[in-house]
């Protein structure tokens, strides 16, 4: 392929532009309705145990530690910065965090739609950059801004596709202040979830492809120094989960990676979800082959890097997830990280779709209205299964706090359940988290 994906032809026809503005004006619509709908402001599972660290940080006064100490082997400082933000400010509701969550989803989503808007031939750029905005906003990577203990991993994937743009954006080699920025990215990125350790093994694969040794040499001194620091003072791993167990059973593990890849559509069928993701994989890492090229052009090195970054986070989930209950059943709450991946692919897949224009212009007009309405439909199901899942959320830890013990709770609320007990009482006698939106009233005892 050529340096550049853009080449003269007709522009959109009317027609089509007004589609792609409605379906466009009508998914961001529906998605603000979901982000509104599946909010969950009461705490439960691991926001309890962020909540007793701020109560830590009121008695100690140690800002480090509350920020950078590791919890369940990630350094959550962007989190943990968004809930000081909420109980020393806005009063303890929860709207730090789901605010930060709205503003990483949003910034990703114009940083990823406007890379598929350069990556498309001219009349295709409205059209390729609203689908990469719809991808990336799909409801079950809403569900991330919308439930507060799963923000990190937007926190995670914004800075981690800051990084990858920034250090694979420039055809210049070396070191330059762009690629500095893509440095300190990446650190950011770590500090939103662990799994954005994953942004560094990615430069350094993508720097190797352009014989860029300056920068390959900096990124591999820097990313040895900061992975060294954030792997320092974790707390020892158990025997039976992660890569132990990935050790003992490596086909689990490989199938739970391609389940991951299949996110969000693994639950289609758990059965056969990892032939999907065997797909996906093949197609990615001939995806990264092409983009770590030479002759590659700057769309296709961006879109390579996003595309290996998420297979890594794919790698990191089949080695810490192993050994866990249910561990191939992987949870939705994960796909935002595959955003890049799926956007990756948009953005080789334009300049053909500008060749099919270019040779039956309706062909290829049906075909990307055809797209866009398909993924249109499929996250309006989609949105339905996240709001129904919000309210079973919200339903059980409402039930908690009324006195209701069920088996699911020690997954949903929390597995110290007389921890939990006290973790209420305390945000009830301080006022915070007393409010819920949408909950629904149960109905009363016979």
């Amino acid at each position: 392929m050529g340096k550049t994906a853009r080449a003269p032809g007709p522009a959109l026809t009317p027609w089509l532009r007004r589609l792609v503005l409605i379906v466009l004006g009508l998914y961001l619509a529906g998605s603000a309705y979901v982000l509104w709908r599946s909010a969950v402001l009461t705490p439960y599972s691991d926001e309890l145990d962020w909540i007793q660290r701020w109560r830590d940080l009121q008695v100690r006064g140690d800002w480090a530690a509350y920020l950078f100490g590791p919890h369940n082997e990630n350094r959550m400082g962007w989190t943990m910065a968004s809930l000081a933000l909420d109980l020393g400010v806005l009063g303890g509701a929860n709207l730090g965090l789901i605010l930060s969550g709205v503003l990483g989803l949003l910034l990703t989503t114009v940083i990823l739609a406007r890379e598929a808007a350069r990556a498309a031939p001219a009349p295709l750029a409205l059209p390729g950059g609203a689908l990469a905005a719809m991808l990336v906003l799909m409801a079950g990577n809403l569900m991330d801004a919308s439930t507060p203990i799963n923000v990190t991993y937007i926190h995670a994937t914004v800075f981690a596709v800051i990084a990858l743009v920034l250090a694979e954006g420039t055809p210049r080699r070396g070191v330059g202040w762009g690629r500095l920025g893509a440095l300190i990215a990446a650190a950011a990125s770590a500090f939103g979830s662990g799994v954005g350790l994953a942004v560094w093994p990615t430069m350094a694969i993508a720097a190797l492809g352009r014989r860029d040794w300056a920068w390959l040499a900096l990124v591999l001194v820097a990313g040895a120094g900061f992975v060294g620091f954030y792997l320092s003072g974790q707390p020892p791993h158990p025997d039976d989960v992660g890569v132990a167990a990935a050790l003992k059973d490596p086909l689990g593990a490989v199938r739970l990676t391609l389940n991951y890849l299949m996110l969000p559509w693994t639950r289609l069928s758990l059965a056969f979800a990892w032939i999907g993701g065997l797909v996906v994989a093949t197609l990615g890492l001939a995806a990264v082959a092409h983009g770590a090229s030479r002759d590659a052009s700057r769309s296709q090195r961006v879109a390579g890097s996003l595309i290996l970054f998420s297979l890594g986070t794919a790698a990191m989930a089949g080695l810490g997830r192993s050994g866990f209950p249910d561990a191939l059943n992987v949870p939705l709450r994960y796909g935002m990280l595959l955003a890049p991946l799926h956007v990756g692919f948009l953005m080789f897949a334009l300049p053909y779709v500008g060749v099919l224009w270019r040779a039956n212009r309706s062909i290829a007009q049906t075909l990307v209205a055809a797209v866009l309405l398909l993924a249109a439909v499929q996250n309006a199901v989609m949105s339905m299964k996240v709001i129904r899942a919000s309210d079973v959320v919200r339903t059980t830890v409402a039930d908690f706090k009324a006195g209701a013990r069920r088996p699911e709770m020690l997954t949903f609320v929390h597995p110290d359940q007389a921890y939990a007990e006290r973790s209420y009482a305390e945000l009830a006698r301080d006022g915070l988290f007393q409010r819920e939106l949408h909950l629904k009233p149960r109905p009363p005892a016979r």
